[in-house]
């Protein structure tokens, strides 16, 4: 079962207690129907992150705040399925890299997914869970460098006079 495999893949990723909270730590919101899929991710991304985990997609949008650092969301769930999910996260918070995380592999759906609708990552269930970690890694810096540019923007307007021109 591609479940058990995957549990098992990332207990050997990280086999590691939560870091004690000594700093504000991203937060890595994952939605998935699948509980197992859920608590291994929960389990390998704890020790680094803030993650809160969702059964759908209504209450993980429902839960999204501009604090939110990246998404992990899974395609096919019962209810609004994956990529609604994302366009109507991405309407409410442009800025969160979303990474899809799905069982269903499909070269045209990935490459639209990637290309069109500029997600931040595509991995299957079943592949390389170094590679999720890394893309999770790249996902919540990118998200920091994006939310203090635009920090120092505000800022910046805030203090220089208008244009006179």
């Amino acid at each position: 079962m591609a479940s058990a495999k995957f549990t098992r893949r990332f207990r050997e990723a990280s086999d590691e207690a939560p870091k004690e909270p000594d700093k504000e730590r991203a937060i890595v919101v994952v939605i998935d129907d699948d509980p197992r899929m859920r608590s291994a991710l929960e389990f390998t991304l704890r020790r680094d992150y803030d993650v809160r985990l969702y059964a759908s997609a209504q209450e993980g949008i429902a839960a999204m705040t501009e604090m939110v650092s990246l998404v992990i969301l899974d395609i096919r769930m019962p209810g609004i399925d994956g990529l609604t999910a994302y366009l109507k996260i991405k309407a409410l918070f442009p800025k969160v890299p979303i990474i899809f995380y799905t069982a269903f592999q499909d070269i045209l759906e990935k490459q639209d997914l990637l290309s069109t609708h500029k997600a931040f990552g595509y991995f299957d269930k079943n592949g390389d869970v170094s590679g999720l970690i890394a893309a999770v890694e790249k996902a919540v810096q990118h998200h920091s460098l994006v939310s203090s540019m635009a920090s120092a923007q505000r800022l910046v307007r805030g203090i220089m006079p208008p244009d006179a021109s």
